[in-house]
């Protein structure tokens, strides 16, 4: 059993990775730190742990395996450093860092000290998306020629929120959810992007990060593809959807760019020798649906994180995969 201490255990990790730690047997959490007090004291309370306003502190007082970070993105790169200084594993949450030489950094510090450095990209975890993986393996579209990404929320303008200023979060719309995309289809694929065009607008709310971004891409073999985010599209109205179309058919998972596990998968195979001129079959073959399954994904993450902490071959593939998220980010906003 790895034992947890938390670093920001308010938001996502109160939300769903500390409930996911309670459910795991393979996790213990032990402490929490939240530099609000107010904060700090009621999630303390809730999950009966000592709890503390500042990480140094609890690091010296508890003894843990591995701590969670959940902080705003311009901490991660000194509370993972600081966390490594205590001889910690650490799985901390996305994006990796403000830049990615500072995530070089990061991962190369881990490599030497042999500890296991995570980033919470959980959609990868998801059954559909490992469904759609297998798919792909197994010719169940042939050649992919096209990829489309459409992830979205409704976050209007909040007073203080870290996430609309661009010092604090780094960017908008792409930082927070492009980056689930970027991760995801390059783990669908199993290949990196090589080259991208991007546009970035703030047209809806008044914060200085953009609420709207396109980013259009290349991958290393040639397939092109395109990533819409947007923070100015209501909830109900977004379908947090990925398509996948090739040769010989096409992956749509609808639902599935999301916190937990639902949503659908619709696979056509359907190859096609001689052109059709009138183009009227399209509908005469019905695909495949498969739901989600329900599980956790923040307890799935936790618990391969678990594994890779307690093997002797610590996992960075996943890290350094995430080192080249934030090089794309860096291109999207350099566009």
């Amino acid at each position: 059993m790895i034992r947890f201490a938390v670093i920001g255990a308010g938001g996502i990790a109160d939300r769903r990775t500390i409930p996911a730690m309670i459910k795991s047997p393979e996790c213990e959490l032990v402490a929490v730190m939240e530099q609000i007090e107010s904060v700090a004291k009621a999630v303390g309370e809730k999950y009966n742990v000592p709890y503390f306003l500042d990480e140094e502190e609890m690091l010296n007082s508890i003894e843990c395996d591995a701590v969670y970070i959940a902080t705003p993105v311009f901490c991660h790169y000194e509370q993972v450093m600081k966390a490594l200084a205590f001889n910690k594993h650490v799985l901390v949450e996305k994006p990796l860092c403000l830049s990615a030489d500072q995530g070089e950094q990061m991962v190369n510090a881990f490599k030497k000290a042999g500890k296991q450095l995570t980033v919470g990209y959980m959609m990868k975890y998801h059954s559909l998306h490992q469904k759609a993986k297998e798919l792909i393996a197994a010719d169940g579209i042939g050649e992919i020629v096209d990829i489309r990404a459409q992830f979205s929320c409704w976050y209007p303008d909040i007073e203080g929120a870290w996430r609309q200023n661009k010092k604090l979060g780094g960017g908008g719309a792409f930082m927070d959810l492009g980056v689930h995309c970027v991760e995801l289809i390059e783990d669908l694929l199993n290949e990196e992007m090589v080259e991208i065009k991007a546009l970035c607008n703030t047209r809806t709310f008044s914060y200085e990060v953009e609420d709207s971004a396109v980013m259009i891409f290349r991958t290393q073999s040639g397939i092109l593809g395109h990533i819409d985010v947007n923070f100015n599209i209501p909830d109900r109205a977004c379908q947090s959807k990925l398509e996948l179309y090739g040769t010989k058919g096409y992956i749509i998972c609808t639902g599935t760019l999301a916190q937990e596990e639902g949503g659908t998968l619709c696979h056509l195979y359907s190859p096609q020798e001689d052109y059709a001129a009138l183009q009227n079959d399209r509908a005469a073959q019905k695909p495949m649906e498969y739901e989600g399954e329900g599980s956790d994904l923040y307890q799935k993450q936790l618990e391969l994180f678990c594994a890779a902490v307690e093997s002797d071959t610590h996992d960075y593939s996943y890290t350094d995969r995430a080192v080249h998220v934030q090089r794309i980010v860096e291109k999207v906003y350099n566009n």
